[in-house]
């Protein structure tokens, strides 16, 4: 397995041209991974090799930021343009073309480094003061919590304390939902990085960049993620995570050490980190950082086009009233295959389920990773019964599937030897996306029948259709996606829900006036009101103060509102009409990540207003 910093230099030995060429098409390094650049030559962004931009000749008096803390300008050195840096002074930043005297967030509040600790800033008053109430710091209120208590190897994870003052931990819990929600985190901060220029938040970017690189790289799979992956020396909490019994868990080595990750990753872990991916690219302006999303999101897609053919499968289905098994071989596409999941070296399918034979659309399929867009051209290959089998559609995937070749699309643009694999993305999109769109309008997953007890499943889709619609440069397919699928089969479910993350999506990249600006007001009016770090499982009941829904007891016939929900891992993946906490635990903590991805949403797209404006953290002696 390669480590991050095996990673780095590679990039780096690219850069510079080298890192032994081969003759594989795929692997122009040679060290059994992809070339993050597509042209086993220099990355575009740092043909220099030297992490910066290209030094080389320029226009003169042309200037341009390497990064927050440096200006470039363009000057004649020797009869030649060429591009000279010059450091930013203290509390000065680049920001646009040249360093300027700006207040911006350098650190989290409470952090310490050197003797000093980071404090809140009021540059007005020019003195350090307390945070306030307002919506911008209780963003940073939540930040600081995150970092100092739900970081598990720099994933987002709950926290059980060894009691309630929340003090000591005891516990990481819901790592295996960690991919999706470091994903929200790493959005977040990306928000915030393209909201603000905070130096703070490009360096978190950056952080988190690498740790979403991890999780591709410590399979060894091309496209496979795992969920999550730690050490497994060194910090107990971490240590503890691995279960040898667990069949989920693969024991390797990795970055210098014996390590472990979590797998049989979900699309729904997919969907929340291409999503991040995406916003990620466009707020680092780091060479290498920029190369490792490129090298993700170009693998993904490449995995994802191919036709693979006569692949081994052992299929359970019932047929007639009897249960058959049979080996058998399926054209495949839309999926990755993963070896180590598969049952004796083929992918294993069951149609529909032991209860209900039928049941097509809870068919299983492992040993591998599948977007497949409507599952009967899967199941009909089944002699027999494929026949029989209808149309099987996923909206979702379809959806997924779009946001991953408009990633892949969108950090290749302009990259010299990136030309054959977009190529190739772009074809393999334009042939099939009519076909996908027509999926797309089938949407109509909501679960309200059933108390809406699948509620994340909507969240599964606002994902991808925030990517898609954020990164498509074509007019008409984007204005399809709004009104015929954002518009019309998504937002009529989640009307007046006062679901920050859906609203802002919604209002940002749907059509003009879907969201009625009191609905819109509502929400922004409420979101202040989530609850203060930490966001702990304490007792709720609102028994009496909201209508009570006469056909699912315990719920809401309106939304509650933000500040009385039953605290939640991720607040909006939940239906907002929970009475009643169930699980309390006040020990158990949770992460805020949903505040801060909800808050620099409305940031960003303009619907929150700075409510701090002349205030930053910095560093206090």
């Amino acid at each position: 397995m390669r480590t991050l910093g095996a990673a780095l230099l590679a990039l780096s030995l690219l850069a510079c041209g080298g890192g032994g060429a081969t003759d594989d098409d795929d692997d122009p390094t040679g060290d059994g991974g992809t070339d993050p650049t597509g042209d086993g030559g220099p990355d575009d962004d740092d043909p220099t090799g030297d992490g910066g931009t290209d030094p080389g000749p320029c226009t003169l008096g042309e200037r341009r930021c390497d990064g927050a803390a440096t200006e470039e300008v363009c000057q004649d050195v020797g009869g030649t343009p060429t591009w000279v840096e010059a450091a930013c002074g203290d509390h000065t930043y680049c920001i646009d073309d040249r360093c300027v005297a700006a207040c911006l967030d350098e650190c989290a509040l409470g952090d310490t480094q050197g003797g000093a600790t980071c404090a809140l800033w009021d540059d007005d008053a020019g003195a350090f003061v307390a945070p306030g109430g307002g919506g911008h710091d209780l963003a940073r209120r939540h930040l600081a919590w995150i970092r100092d208590h739900h970081l598990a190897n720099g994933y987002i994870a709950n926290t059980l304390f060894t009691s309630s003052t929340h003090q000591t931990k005891l516990a990481y819990t819901g790592t295996v939902d960690a991919a999706e929600w470091t994903g929200m985190y790493l959005a977040a901060e990306s928000l915030r990085a393209l909201t603000t220029h905070s130096p703070d938040a490009e360096a978190s970017v950056e952080a988190q960049i690498e740790r979403m690189y991890q999780l591709f790289d410590i399979t060894g799979t091309p496209g496979y993620m795992a969920r999550f992956w730690a050490p497994r020396g060194g910090d107990p909490l971490l240590a503890a995570l691995y279960d040898a019994d667990d069949w989920s868990h693969f024991a390797v080595d990795y970055d210098g050490g014996p390590a472990f990750y979590h797998a049989w990753t979900s699309r729904d872990m997919y969907a929340g980190v291409a999503m991040s991916l995406g916003l990620a690219y466009d707020a680092t302006t780091s060479s290498a950082h920029r190369a490792m999303v490129r090298e993700v999101a170009v693998t993904l897609a490449r995995e994802l086009i191919r036709d693979r053919q006569d692949v081994p499968v052992r299929v359970r289905y019932n047929l007639f009233g009897s249960w058959q098994t049979a080996d058998l071989t399926y054209d495949l596409r839309h999926t990755i295959l993963i070896p180590e999941e598969m049952v004796d070296g083929r992918v294993f399918i069951q149609i529909g389920t032991d209860a209900e034979p039928d049941d097509y659309g809870s068919s299983e399929l492992r040993g591998a990773r599948e977007f497949v867009p409507d599952f009967q051209t899967v199941l009909g290959q089944t002699p027999g019964l494929g026949p029989l089998i209808p149309s099987i559609p996923r909206p979702t995937s379809a959806m997924m599937l779009a946001n991953f070749l408009e990633l892949a699309l969108h950090v290749t643009e302009g990259v010299p030897g990136t030309e054959a694999d977009r190529a190739a993305i772009r074809a393999h999109y334009d042939a099939e996306r009519a076909g996908w769109l027509a999926l797309m309008r089938q949407y109509a997953y909501h679960n309200e029948e059933s108390c809406w007890s699948q509620y994340f499943g909507i969240t599964l889709a606002h994902h991808p259709i925030y990517g898609v619609l954020r990164l498509t440069d074509d007019a008409a397919w984007a204005q399809s996606l709004r009104q015929d699928v954002l518009a019309a089969q998504m937002r009529p479910w989640v009307e007046n829900h006062h679901n920050p993350y859906f609203d802002y999506i919604a209002a940002a990249v749907g059509p003009a006036g879907l969201i009625p600006a009191a609905e819109l007001a509502e929400t922004t009016s409420q979101l202040p009101g989530f609850v203060a770090p930490p966001k702990a499982s304490v007792a709720v009941n609102h028994t009496g103060a909201y209508p009570a829904n006469g056909s699912c007891p315990g719920l809401a016939s309106v939304a509650v509102d933000i500040e009385d929900r039953v605290p939640m891992d991720f607040l909006w993946q939940h239906h907002p009409f929970r009475l009643v906490n169930q699980f309390v635990d006040a020990r158990h903590v949770y992460p805020g990540a949903d505040y801060l991805v909800a808050y620099w949403l409305g940031r960003h797209h303009g619907f929150i207003q700075d409510d701090a404006p002349s205030t930053c953290t910095r560093w206090r002696d």
